[in-house]
């Protein structure tokens, strides 16, 4: 255990190092409690990390560190939903209101996260550009995610406002399709370009 927790705090260091001003402006702009800007902040940040490395072809290199593919994935991926917990639970603590529903903009900035990363690294294994395509998939999401109602007796019904990761008109159920998304970013990255 620690010697995962060794290897992930010497990957978050050279990433601080060399992306520390684009991190703490992206991470600041997650204090603002607005969906739109939490998503845009979260589609730039996302692709910071390794998405970037990939992008400019610097992910080799992280190769031929002690680093693989299923590691480099889960650092990203734990460093930030860590980054979103904290920048959502410390906008929630100023508001008044009952304690048990503070945890809700929390996990709806988590189903965010899953969802933007699981595109980029989907995408970003297939060897498309992560952030362009994966800025593509959040508008057709946006676009499609509010059209009609969630109200399922109304007759402007959509069932994909549910699950939609931008509107979230079920929790549960847009929780089930980030995780799907972003075991299927997992799958691209990982498995399907073969573990090093």
């Amino acid at each position: 255990m620690n010697e995962v927790i060794n290897k992930m705090d010497i990957y978050i260091q050279k990433e601080l190092k060399e992306k520390t001003v684009r991190i703490l402006f992206l991470t600041f702009l997650l204090f603002i409690p607005v969906i739109l800007i939490k998503t845009i902040a979260l589609l730039f940040l996302s692709a910071t990390f390794i998405v970037y490395d990939i992008r400019h072809q610097n992910a080799e290199l992280l190769y031929f560190l002690p680093f693989s593919k299923k590691e480099l994935f889960l650092y990203n991926l734990i460093f930030l939903s860590l980054v979103v917990i904290v920048t959502s639970a410390i906008g929630e603590i100023f508001l008044g209101v009952p304690f048990i529903n503070k945890f809700e903009p929390i996990l709806r900035s988590l189903i965010l996260l899953l969802a933007i990363f699981g595109l980029q690294m989907a995408f970003s294994g297939f060897e498309m550009d992560g952030l362009g395509w994966s800025a593509f998939v959040v508008i057709l999401d946006a676009l499609l995610g509010n059209i009609g109602t969630t109200d399922i007796n109304s007759f402007a019904f959509n069932p994909y406002s549910l699950i939609s990761f931008t509107r979230q008109g079920n929790l549960l159920l847009s929780l089930i399709y980030s995780s799907l998304i972003c075991l299927l970013g997992f799958w691209s990255y990982v498995i399907k370009g073969g573990e090093n």
